[in-house]
């Protein structure tokens, strides 16, 4: 006997499921009638990250009803195996740590889902798991990966999960390596992906970890064979967050097809220039990544910059790629963090400003760009009208028509608020 239901054309039954979990899909439709098969396969084949598409395990879902329900009933079809293309496994909900492997492999050690092309690993603390998992995929099976680990998750690296007792530095090292080799790997020929959003600022604490690409001679692979000195030639988008700039500096060279690059530092306080050279040396540098970068086209920056120092180094890496077509400048002042060498925070935010800190010092393909400035001040009325009409006056911003800029002055909190109003270039959300 027909339902109702069944009578209703293919777009509202579509567009009633895309309202639906997918579990609650699976476990409502499946095995309906070959026609209520198709369309789940169809949602479920869909890889779209706006649209939480695909297989998400997080909060909400026990872990009796994975194992019992919803992994057999995927596994045991074909159907939904190759349907499936996007995985989201969110470590929120403990059961996810246990179910990455399970998911993902069967027990001889092939992979379940034929057509899995996106993988997202947030909040990460299994490290194994993840790392067991990860090293086929980014080779022979995945076009995009976000993997972000979070403070707490990172705990578990030295705490065991049962008792919270302090596990031997052994067993520490070990782990540390394994986080170690998998970012080798994420940045070396065996590594075939297209698009990588990583968030590796709430472990990256150790400046060995910080130098892992610079120094991968402690790796356990073959020194004759080399595997992990070739570069990553698939990647074209990267998204990364970081706590320390060594890591961005040693990482373009391995990343010669990048086209978009997105970084976010907690802070541009510890450098990795400022190492082997003193301000005024890096202040002087004329570098350039082209020959490094040669096809990065986008660059986008959001980081808290806190005193004079931080903005020579931000000037640097702005005039390394002054070569892009398209620039996004994001930037914060401390309000906590107070320091003697804080001038260039106390000088008036206007076009002035704008030109000689967040740009390249030589303009040479730049078409877009766009910027927010946060940062504590007293404002006035005409304070507001001097530091807009200053865009409007100044002959760079007019030659290249960025005049169009917005001043919100908070006064509770004592902050302005500085940015454009371009073409706005999309800041990618935050990954977590």
């Amino acid at each position: 006997m027909i339902t109702k239901i069944e009578t209703l054309p293919n777009e509202i039954l579509l567009y009633i499921f895309s309202y639906l979990s997918w579990y609650d899909m699976l476990i409502s439709f499946w095995s309906l009638n070959i026609r209520f098969d198709s369309l789940v396969c169809s949602i479920l084949s869909i890889n779209d990250r706006i649209s939480n598409s695909g297989i998400l395990i997080t909060q909400g879902l026990s872990y009796n009803k994975c194992s019992s329900i919803l992994f057999p009933l995927i596994i045991n079809s074909s159907s939904l195996c190759s349907s499936i293309q996007r995985i989201h496994f969110d470590e929120t909900n403990s059961i996810a740590c246990d179910l990455i492997y399970q998911w993902l492999f069967n027990e001889k050690k092939i992979l379940h889902f034929s057509n899995l092309k996106s993988l997202i690993l947030t909040r990460c603390g299994s490290i194994e798991a993840v790392v067991q998992s990860l090293s086929y995929l980014i080779e022979h099976q995945l076009d995009e990966l976000t993997l972000t680990f979070n403070q707490q998750g990172f705990r578990r690296v030295r705490y065991e999960k049962k008792d919270l007792q302090m596990i031997s530095d052994a067993e520490i090292e070990r782990r540390m390596n394994m986080i170690k080799e998998l970012l080798c790997q994420l940045f070396s020929g065996q590594c075939q992906l297209k698009s990588l959003r990583l968030d590796i600022s709430n472990i990256l604490r150790g400046s060995i970890i910080h130098r892992c690409l610079k120094s991968r001679s402690y790796l356990s692979f073959n020194p004759i064979q080399h595997e992990f000195q070739s570069y990553c030639m698939t990647l074209r988008c990267l998204y990364i967050r970081l706590n320390q700039t060594c890591f961005l500096e040693n990482l373009i060279e391995y990343v010669p097809n990048l086209e978009q690059l997105l970084v976010e530092f907690h802070y541009v306080s510890k450098f990795g220039s400022f190492e082997k050279s003193n301000v005024e040396t890096l202040r002087q540098s004329n570098e350039n990544w082209f020959n490094k970068i040669p096809k990065l086209r986008y660059f986008s920056l959001k980081t808290l910059i806190c005193d004079d120092s931080e903005f020579v180094y931000l000037k640097w890496l702005l005039n390394n790629l002054n070569y892009i077509e398209k620039l996004q400048v994001h930037l914060r002042n401390n309000e906590f963090i107070k320091r003697e060498s804080e001038s260039i925070w106390k000088s008036v935010i206007d076009a002035n400003f704008v030109r000689q800190y967040c740009l390249p010092s030589k303009i040479i393909n730049l078409i877009y760009f766009d910027f927010y400035i946060c940062s504590e001040c007293q404002s006035s009325l005409n304070d507001i009208e001097k530091i807009i009409n200053s865009f409007k006056i100044h002959s760079f911003f007019i030659e290249h028509q960025w005049t169009n800029v917005k001043y919100l002055f908070d006064p509770i909190m004592s902050c302005q608020h500085l940015f454009s109003l371009t073409d706005r270039l999309q800041f990618s959300d935050n990954p977590r």
